[in-house]
C-alpha cells in the first residue's frame, strides 16, 4: 500500500510546475474560490428549485440536513487526524523528493496531521448528501470533488492519495447515516417554515452556514481557537 501511494504521488505530483491546460487546470483547484464556489450554487439552486410547495419543503428540509451534517463531518474527521498517529504530509517528508512549485508555501499545515484529508471528507460528504437529494447534481458535485478538490491536493503534495481515500470514504458513510435523521429532525422542529417566515433573519444565516462550509469552516475553527487557547 505505502508503495502504490507513492508511484500514485508521483505521478500526480509530475503536474505541479506544468505549465500546460492539465498543470494549470490541477493548480487552480487550489484556489478556494475554484474548488468550493460550485457547491453554494448547486445548494442555492436545489432550494429553489422544485415547483410545487411541498416537494420545496422536503428538499429544503433535506438541504438544511446537509449543512448539519457537515458538522459532525468535520469534527470527527478532526479528532481522527489528532487521534491517530502523526502522518507527515509528502510536502514535509524528508524522505521523499517531490515537485515543488515556484513560490509554494513549504511550511503550511506543517503541524497538521495528513491522515485523513479533511477536504476530502467534507466534500465527498457534502456531494454523496447532494445525490440522495438530486442524483445529477450530486453525480458533478461528487466529480467536482475527486478532480477539482482533491486531486490538486496530491498534485501539491498536500496529501497522499491514501488520505484522499479514508477520507471521502468516513464522509460518503457519514451522509449516508446522517441525513436522514438529521431530515426528520428538521422537519420536527419545523426549521424550514420558521426560515420562510422569517426570511430576513433564515437566509442570512443560511448563507453564512453554506459560505463556512465552503471555507472547511475557517472563522469557527479560528473563534473555537480562540476560546480554549
Amino acid at each position: 500500500m505505502q508503495n502504490l501511494d507513492l508511484q500514485l504521488l508521483e505521478f500526480f505530483n509530475q503536474w505541479n510546475t506544468d505549465d500546460g491546460a492539465m498543470g494549470i487546470f490541477l493548480r487552480m483547484g487550489h484556489i478556494d474560490f475554484v474548488k468550493t464556489v460550485p457547491f453554494l450554487l448547486i445548494f442555492w439552486a436545489l432550494w429553489f428549485f422544485p415547483d410545487t410547495r411541498e416537494e420545496r419543503r422536503i428538499i429544503r428540509e433535506r438541504l438544511v440536513a446537509v449543512l448539519l451534517c457537515t458538522i459532525p463531518i468535520m469534527a470527527l474527521t478532526r479528532i481522527a487526524a489528532n487521534n491517530l498517529p502523526f502522518r507527515l504530509r509528502p510536502l514535509h517528508d524528508p524522505n521523499i523528493e517531490i515537485v515543488l512549485a515556484e513560490n509554494q508555501d513549504t511550511a503550511v499545515l506543517s503541524n497538521w496531521s495528513s491522515m485523513p484529508s479533511d477536504h476530502a471528507s467534507l466534500f465527498f460528504g457534502f456531494s454523496a448528501a447532494m445525490f440522495l437529494i438530486h442524483p445529477w447534481f450530486g453525480l458533478f458535485a461528487l466529480g467536482w470533488s475527486m478532480f477539482v478538490v482533491s486531486l490538486p491536493r496530491i498534485v501539491l503534495g498536500y496529501h497522499w492519495p491514501s488520505d484522499i481515500l479514508i477520507g471521502s470514504l468516513f464522509g460518503i458513510i457519514m451522509a449516508f447515516v446522517l441525513l436522514r435523521p438529521l431530515s426528520a429532525f428538521v422537519r420536527s422542529i419545523k426549521l424550514v417554515p420558521f426560515f420562510e417566515a422569517r426570511e430576513a433573519i433564515g437566509y442570512p444565516l443560511l448563507f453564512l452556514a453554506t459560505y463556512e462550509v465552503a471555507r472547511l469552516f475557517f472563522f469557527s475553527r479560528y473563534v473555537i481557537l480562540g476560546v480554549t487557547e
